[in-house]
């Protein structure tokens, strides 16, 4: 009999068995039918789920192929959720001073050599370009 599970359920597992497969960007995910045996949920759940990952730009379909992992950096969501995110001048300005902080702390710590682009932090870099994406989605 199966077990019902919630959505949010469903997208962490589906995440650990991409990180479990160590499934790279452009590489092909398990299709609906294993992961609807491996998760024990019905064929909708997982579809539901995959379209849910597929609109927030994890994932992207080639019809009659598969189910490929997506380089979400470049997701045009990005500029959506700035729209929302970001509903006014102010807003907008202290996510531009937040940027500011990280240029100059790297301008400091490097003596101008390095700059968020250049360190090593992927964290920091990847938090970086998303502020980047957000400030570029805003309309002033």
């Amino acid at each position: 009999m199966e077990t019902k599970k919630g959505l949010q359920t469903i997208l962490e597992e589906i995440n650990k068995i991409i990180e479990d497969q160590n499934i790279g960007i452009g590489e092909k995910i398990p299709s609906e039918r294993y992961l609807k045996e491996r998760l024990n949920v019905s064929r909708q759940s997982v579809r539901e789920a995959l379209r849910a990952l597929e609109l927030i730009g994890v994932i992207y379909v080639k019809r009659g192929e598969g189910t490929y992992l997506a380089s979400i950096d470049s997701h045009q969501l990005y500029t959506l959720i700035a729209k929302y995110l970001l509903r006014t001048d102010r807003q907008y300005e202290e996510l531009i001073e937040l940027m500011h902080m990280i240029d100059y702390y790297y301008e400091h710590k490097y003596d101008g050599q390095k700059s968020v682009y250049d360190d090593d932090n992927q964290v920091v870099k990847r938090i970086y370009k998303l502020l980047e994406k957000y400030a570029d989605g805003y309309e002033i």
